[in-house]
């Protein structure tokens, strides 16, 4: 088996346009370059080029993505102002993926209900998009990551194994999207132990020959192979190659450089593995976030996502990495020298790459009360902050935070899902003057 393509308040009014007001960065963050026109981004904005603030940003398109929590209690959506208490009355939805197909483009969403589904991003008249429900499926348990390889369609949760049925363990199905009536193969790490991992299943990746790497919350990484007998009664799944073990909680991000396997934890460790040999090459360990002990060269906080980027015109390989220590770093992947630091002023739950309209990259970094931060990468200064999505005053967005996940798709679009249970549709469609 291969898997091809990609493995893994109200602001003020200014020449008629309705701003962002004073959307800086938060605590400890620069101000953004830009302000966005909320006007612009909930529809269209009468001034056109009058307008004393960026149109660079729409959201198209926001559904709720999850079934009603019967548990849920009331929560404040910005705990670092003690305002706009909210309920959280939707199960999060944690994970979100990408499928173009056809000249279409679906999306597949995870959620705490216990369910993934099919969405339809079908573009609208008026140039926004409409978000349809195609299909959903009941797994048993959380979902806590989603995963598209090419037509193959990953799903890691929770659930009870057949041979333990008032135990949890982690679960990863995989569907065949060209054979969709098909019962998904499955990752057993023995016939005798139908499972995954002891432990929730937190990250995926996977790799264009066919091979699986998975995290779990018992703090181990595992390789897997497709077997086409290795899955119930003789059918295809995917076998157990190899175990690394270290980090000391959940593995939350990983990522391949060449012939090393980074990852991350909710230990705040940075790790950095011989995919050959299945050995820890490297360590780059946490710190106290007592101020005395910090240092940008490390993180202070659990990892939360890592992301590998190939810089433009052969400026060399980096990987990034976010954290609920509020930061952003990011790493020669030659090397592991931490190169750039910058912080958000609260903690950085997810991260992704994109591209403005002229093909300069940036990245999207998901926040902990439900804000989207857009930087530079390897700009001048690194990590450049441009600008910044709040609800509290663009108006469009999520209420709630953290942000779990944000993928980027084509046409200059990206995705999002967060804790107040909704996906939205956003587009970059401007220049932020790189």
């Amino acid at each position: 088996m291969a898997f091809g393509g990609r493995g893994g308040g109200r602001g003020g009014r200014g020449s008629g346009g309705r701003g962002g007001g004073n959307s800086g960065g938060g605590r400890g963050s620069a101000q953004p370059r830009l302000q966005l026109c909320r006007n612009f981004a909930s529809g269209n904005c009468t001034r056109g080029d009058k307008c004393s603030f960026a149109h660079v940003v729409k959201m198209h398109a926001v559904t709720e993505a999850s079934d009603k929590n019967q548990d849920a209690k009331q929560n404040f959506s910005r705990g670092y102002t003690g305002q706009n208490t909210k309920t959280k009355d939707k199960h999060k939805v944690t994970s979100v993926s990408v499928w173009e197909t056809n000249g279409q483009i679906k999306l597949f969403t995870g959620s705490h209900d216990g369910k993934w589904r099919l969405w339809n991003a079908a573009p609208a008249a008026n140039g926004s998009v409409t978000l349809t429900q195609e299909f959903e499926h009941f797994v048993g348990g959380p979902v806590d990551t989603v995963h598209i390889a090419a037509h193959y369609f990953f799903c890691g949760f929770e659930a009870s194994p057949i041979e333990c049925p008032d135990a949890k363990a982690g679960m990863v199905h995989s569907w065949n999207l060209n054979a969709a009536q098909d019962p998904p193969m499955e990752l057993w790490m023995s016939p005798m132990a139908k499972y995954a991992g002891s432990g929730r299943i937190r990250s995926l990746w996977t790799t264009a020959d066919g091979s699986v790497f998975s995290g779990g919350s018992d703090g181990i990484i595992r390789q897997w192979a497709f077997n086409p007998t290795g899955g119930p009664n003789g059918t295809p799944g995917f076998s157990l190659v190899k175990s690394m073990s270290g980090h000391l909680g959940a593995v939350t991000g990983l990522a391949l450089v060449g012939t090393m396997l980074w990852s991350g934890g909710m230990d705040g460790t940075l790790r950095l593995w011989n995919v050959e040999s299945g050995d820890q090459a490297h360590l780059i360990p946490a710190v106290k976030k007592d101020g005395a002990n910090s240092s940008p060269g490390h993180h202070s906080g659990p990892v939360t996502g890592l992301l590998p980027f190939e810089a433009p015109n052969n400026q060399g390989s980096f990987v990034f990495s976010s954290s609920l220590d509020d930061t952003v770093k990011v790493w020669n992947a030659t090397n592991g020298e931490c190169v750039a630091s910058e912080s958000h002023g609260q903690g950085v739950t997810s991260i992704a790459l994109t591209a403005d309209p002229k093909g300069n990259p940036l990245l999207l970094c998901g926040l902990f009360y439900g804000d989207i931060m857009i930087r530079g990468t390897i700009s001048n200064p690194p990590l450049v902050l441009l600008l910044k999505l709040s609800h509290q005053y663009v108006g469009v967005g999520h209420e709630l935070g953290p942000v779990n996940d944000i993928q980027s798709g084509p046409g200059n679009t990206f995705y999002a899902v967060a804790d107040d249970g909704k996906l939205t549709v956003w587009q970059i469609t401007g220049d932020f003057g790189l």
